[in-house]
Parts: C-alpha cells; structure tokens; sequence
C-alpha cells in the first residue's frame, strides 16, 4: 500500500510539475545535481538513516566532509564515498568517527556524551536506559529525546518505568561511524519523543578485515570485541561484544553479550537492499540511593549500596529490512520495514521502608514486541522556474505490550502486592512532507506532519477502582491525531556562513494506561522556535543558536518515588554553541556548550533537575612515527555540568570531569590505555530530593532528604588490537 501510494503521489508530482529543462540552470540545481550523480556512482549504497537528505537538498552553505585522521601503516583506507545530510537549521551537526576516536567510548554513555548540549546519567547500573537531559529537558528515560540506532527505534512507547523508555546499552561504541544530530523540532521527518531533538547513529566497521579487541580493567573488568568486515564497504559488517565486570562499588557488576551484523545488497537494475539485526541480553545489579545524611553520620560511605535484589534483566532482538529502488532521475524511494522484541526486569528501591514497614521494594516487567513499516521518497522538480527539494514519508508501528508491576518485601523477598497487569496495544500511522525552494541567497522551507494514535488497554488490575473493577479486568480504547507544522529560512552571507531561523511543532504520546475510554488520545504539544548562525568548512565548522519551547499540559514525573505533577504550561529558553576543528592533519577537536533556563509559565518556577549548563570538549592527536613504523595518538574527553536545580530549591554539585586515551599501532597490533575520571573526581552522577527512611527502627518521616548515587571514581583499562 505505500509503494502504491507514493507511486501514484510522484506521478502526480512530476506530471503538474514538468522537470528542468537543458540550460542555464542555478548553481543550486547544479550543485545538487552533482551530489546525486556522486551517490549513484558509490560501490555500495550509502547507509540508511531515519531521515536521509531529500535529492538535491543543498544547505547554504553545503555541509563539508570532516578530514579524515592519517592512516596507521599497513592499514586499508575504504574508497567508499559516503556523504553526510546537508543541514538546514542551525543546530544541526554530524559527529563524525575521528571526533568519536578522541576520548574513550566503552559504552553506549560514552558516545551519548559527545552530543552537544546532552548529558547521559548512568545512575541505575550498567544494564539501565540513561537518564538524558537536553536543551533544558529532563528527559528522563528518552521521553523527549528521539533516538535512532542505524533506522531502528529505540523509544518504547507507554512503558512501565518511563515514558519514551530508550536504552542504547545494545549498542557496540566501536561500530558508530557518525551521530547526526537534530536539536529541536523543527524537522518534518522527527516523530515521537523528538521533543529536545533527534539522535540518529550511522553503523559500521573501521576496517576491512577482522579485528580482534581484548580489554583488562580495573574491578574485574573484561571485554571482547569482535568486528568481520569483508569488503570495502563499511557498512556491510558481523560484530559480537562479551563484557563483564564486578564494577566499582556494591551492587555494581554487570555482564552482557551484544551481535549486531549488516549487509549492504546490490540487486542489480538499479535495485539495492540492505538488511540489519542483533541480539542483545544483560544482567546488571544496581545501588540504590545513598542519604546526604547517612553520609555525614558515617553510616554510609560513598560509594554504598543501599538494598541488594537491586538490578535486573534486559533482552533485545531485531532486525530491519530496507529496499532501494531503482532511481528515475533525481528521484529516489526507500521503503523499510523492522521488528523489534524487547523485554525488562527492574527491582528497585529509592524509599527504604518509606510506604511500608514490610519495605518499599518495586519489580517491574515490560514485555514489548515491534513492528514497522516506512517509506521515504525524495525528489527535485521545479517551480516557477526554480527548483524545490521534496522528501515524503509514510509509515506506521503497531506495539503489542505486556507490563506488571508488583510490591515485595526487603526481609524475605516475597512479593506481597500487585499494582499493574496490563495488555497494551498501541498504533502509530504518519505521513509527513517538506519542500525547500532555494531563491538566490535565500532558501525557504515548509512542511508538516500528522500522526494518527490508536490505543487498546486491557488492565487486569484497573488501579482497583471500584467504579472499574471487577474482577475480570477492565478494557478501554482511546485515539488522537497530532498535526504539526515545520519551517525555515535561511539566508547566505558567504559560501560558508549562513544565517536560519527555524519553527517546528514537536510531541510525545501519552501513557496509554493513563488514557479513559473514548478519550482523545492527549499529545504532549511542544512549540519550538530558533535563530541561528552556522560556518561549514573542512578545517572548521560553528554553530550558535538562540532557541525556545513552549510546552503546553506539561508534567514533571519523578521516577524515584513514581509521582507525576502537571505542571500546565512549561517553557524552555536557552543558547547553545558547537565547534568542530581540524586545524592540522592529525589534530581534531570538538567543541560544544549549552546554557538552558526551564519554568513553569503562570509561577516562573524553576522546573527540577534539568541541566542549565552543559560544555564539552573532545580533543585528539595523531602523529605516526617513521623510525619505528608505529602511529602514537593520544586524547581527552573533558564534561563540566553546572548545578541542577532540585525540589524544594536545592542544587545540585557541580561536576567536572576529565577522561584520557593514549594508544601506539605498529601495523596489525595496537595498545590503547584508557583513563576515565582521570583527576579521580568524587562525583554525584543522579541527585534528588524527597523523603525516605532506610532504618526500619526509625521514626517514620515525609520530611524530605538529599540523596545521591556516586559516579565512577578513576578507572583504568588497557586494550590490545589485532587488525586481520
């Protein structure tokens, strides 16, 4: 049905408006007409993303490939061209593998944290989606914060412990070849969650051949990498990942396997495909909580555990199928469909014996199963003489959920309450459309995007409402439409400065269990506007924006205790700056700070925990040694987070942190020592407040505490490669 739909919308296309005719034609058409001519002449298709640049898509200026860093003696450079998506707002940027290269990436929050204006919070144990902050958002678990892992999703819809639940702990640090990263909402391609912005990560193998990676560390750490490249094309690729670890305090260990292999299909007459799968299973113990005040009377230490059973299980499986079909001039159609199955187990306990002498520990389960379909059409026609890029989109995911969620006791473990038994179904069909239309040094582009939401719950529990309840469970349906508009000007000051200004309609779904029946499924609706400036070079590229969002029925949920608290209307505001430079050859840094103000409108309020300060900096250096045929690099990742704001007008600390690499390759064989936390930081990686009580003797109390979990002190691990 979409082939057949967006078969019939081209022809319509190129039949009310006739192509280009031979001539004197603008550079713009020139240029894009070059790109496209670029692409079809790759070895091997480029690989799929969420929203790959429409044909002819220029930006003024035109997004530059980084320079890549000198090659190790003896190693194969692939000569597969691969572009990157022209950016057409101001805070649009490709974190390419010589900037990922820099510092130390040992996991799925290594990579997140090179993302400008992100923080990825670790507080939960190695197996646990991070807690993600942008632009002035606490997303927590992803729920504004749209993230893409090679065209897969990685949001779940309506899941038990958070909204828009993302874990990216499936993903192998080794095989992201770029991050494209879309702050805002000012897209038309950005979908659910896509509230902050969009992360969108590229997959493939550096090298041809196969390579071998060992790493030893401190606390009982182990890792085995494995990467099989066959060909030239890095996107065609077999990698597995074993891990474990003690990790570096109580209830801490970890131990999880990943596989994740593509392939890139040229199926001749112009057809190409590309398919992706993986597995991924885990089981990781977590913390807790320690109280400031346990701390301060000596019976904690810093680095304690609050109750052992803490931790859990996460499994996921999925596979993506994509098709190419053949080009017809500058139009080009990629039709995709996945599947995902996922499941979580999570014990936690962030209020002791708080609610209940017996003690407050929660098991929740989140069973969830995928599948997709999706269909991209771009496409260059002229209008009024002029040329006007358009990128077309249809697709749908049906989710079938399974969740539970149940009290037990922290003396015996017994489980003694049951609070969520529920069967979800929810279906999200969408169809968008942008067009750009380039006008000398100007260039405007419009477009929108409507989403249909379709829910069916069966709550076996009913929240044990008697007007509900009885017995046998409860059934309700509930469907809404979210409709959003997207635009942009841009303006040229030279071939590498310009200046845009961007306005998009952004949204996340709601909570399916929240929802009555028959009720307009309530779309959380964000407005976003920015003003910016962007410098796109070889050597170097900068960014700067201004930005804002309005959010309208806007709720605060703190996962520690499981409240939500609407708050009505919300509204963020901030600036933000990104710098990319390779001054040299051999020499590559990444720059980026934020600065992000969150209130309630009718109070002007501060909202907790977002981040108002975010920098980063990733710098790198690469020298080869001719005497002894070796290359020396060296690195550093560096994260300062200024203070949060918590409940009751408290702050957070502020946190500084500092991670260095130094590796020598001599042909097949390479050793690298990381450092992460190099100046050994005593660091708070989570911080709340609210009211607790850990010693079952104490007086009960719902005077609120501060609570912490500690970061990661100074660790050290050395890795040796071997290139096949």
């Amino acid at each position: 049905m979409l082939l057949i739909a967006f078969t019939t919308l081209s022809t319509c296309l190129a039949s009310a408006v006739p192509a280009a005719q031979e001539g004197p034609r603008p550079e713009a058409t020139r240029h894009a007409e070059t790109e496209a001519t670029q692409q079809q002449q790759q070895p091997v298709m480029q690989q799929s993303q969420e929203a790959p640049a429409p044909a002819g898509t220029v930006a003024s200026p035109t997004e530059q490939q980084p320079t890549p860093p000198p090659e190790a003696p003896g190693k194969q450079r692939s000569t597969v061209v691969r572009g990157t998506r022209p950016a057409q707002s101001a805070s649009e940027v490709t974190i390419g593998r010589d900037i990922l290269d820099t510092a130390p990436r040992m996991n799925a929050t290594d990579v997140l944290r090179v993302v400008p204006g992100l923080v990825a919070s670790q507080h939960s144990g190695e197996g646990k989606a991070q807690q993600l902050f942008l632009r002035g958002f606490d997303a927590l678990h992803g729920q504004d914060v749209e993230l893409n892992v090679g065209g897969l999703p990685v949001n779940e819809v309506s899941h038990i412990h958070a909204l828009g639940y993302a874990d990216t702990n499936f993903i192998i640090p080794e095989l992201v070849q770029s991050l494209e990263v879309t702050e805002g909402s000012y897209r038309a391609f950005q979908g659910d969650f896509a509230v902050a912005g969009t992360v969108r990560m590229d997959l493939g193998a550096r090298e041809k051949g196969v390579e071998f990676a060992g790493t030893l560390g401190q606390f009982n750490t182990r890792r085995l990498v494995v990467t099989v490249r066959p060909g030239e094309d890095p996107g065609t690729f077999a990698a597995a990942e074993i891990g474990e670890s003690d990790g570096f305090g109580p209830q801490r260990g970890y131990g999880r396997a990943t596989l994740l292999a593509q392939g890139n299909l040229d199926l001749g007459h112009g057809l190409s495909a590309r398919i992706l799968g993986g597995s991924y299973v885990t089981r990781f113990d977590s913390p807790g909580v320690v109280r400031q005040d346990d701390l301060e009377a000596g019976r904690r230490t810093f680095y304690s555990g609050s109750f052992d059973r803490q931790g859990g299980t996460v499994s996921r499986h999925q596979l993506l199928i994509g098709v190419d079909l053949p080009r017809e001039g500058t139009a080009r159609t990629r039709l995709e469909a996945f599947g995902i199955l996922s499941d979580l187990r999570l014990r936690n306990n962030f209020t002791g014996y708080r609610v209940d002498d017996r003690g407050d520990g929660l098991e929740q389960t989140h069973d969830g199963s995928t599948l997709g379909l999706r269909a991209e059409h771009r496409r260059q026609v002229t209008l009024f003489g002029r040329p006007v890029a358009l990128e077309l989109g249809l697709g749908g995911r049906r989710d079938g959920i399974h969740q539970t969620q149940r009290r037990y006791r922290e003396t015996d473990g017994t489980f003694f309450a049951d609070e969520v038994d529920a069967d979800l179904t929810q279906t999200d069909v969408w169809g968008y459309a942008e067009a750009r239309l380039p006008l000398g040094r100007w260039a405007f582009r419009l477009g929108g995007r409507a989403d249909a939401l379709g829910v069916e719950v069966f709550d076996a529990l009913a929240f044990r409402d008697p007007r509900y309840y009885d017995g046998q469970g409860y059934s309700r349906s509930a469907f809404g439409v979210h409709w959003g508009a997207k635009a942009g000007v841009e303006y040229a000051l030279t071939d590498t400065w310009a200046l845009f200004a961007s306005y998009g309609d952004g949204f996340r779904s709601p909570q399916a269990r929240s929802l009555a029946e028959g009720e307009q499924a309530p779309f959380v609706n964000v407005h976003g506007a920015e003003l910016g400036t962007r410098r796109d070079g070889e050597r170097l590229s900068f960014q700067a924006s201004v930005f804002g969002s309005q959010v309208a029925d806007d709720f605060f949920f703190d996962h520690t205790v499981g409240t939500t608290v609407f708050t009505g209307e919300t509204l963020r505001t901030g600036i933000s700056a990104a710098l990319q430079a390779r001054p040299f050859e051999g020499l590559t840094a990444a720059l980026s700070a934020t600065v992000a103000n969150a209130t309630v409108t009718k109070t002007d309020a501060k909202l907790p925990y977002f981040a108002p300060l975010v920098a980063r900096a990733d710098v790198g250096w690469e020298k080869p040694l001719p005497g002894i045929g070796s290359v020396l690099s060296v690195g550093t990742g560096l994260t300062l987070i200024g203070p949060r704001p918590l409940p009751y007008d408290e702050y957070s600390h502020t946190v500084f942190l500092a991670d260095a690499q130094a590796a020598l390759r001599r042909g097949a064989l390479a050793l690298r020592l990381d450092v992460k936390n190099l100046l050994n930081t005593r660091w708070r990686d989570g911080e709340f407040v609210y009211s607790s009580r850990f010693d079952p003797t104490s007086q009960p109390s719902l005077v609120p505490a501060r609570h912490f979990t500690a970061g990661a002190p100074r660790v050290a691990s050395l890795t040796l490669e071997v290139h096949l």
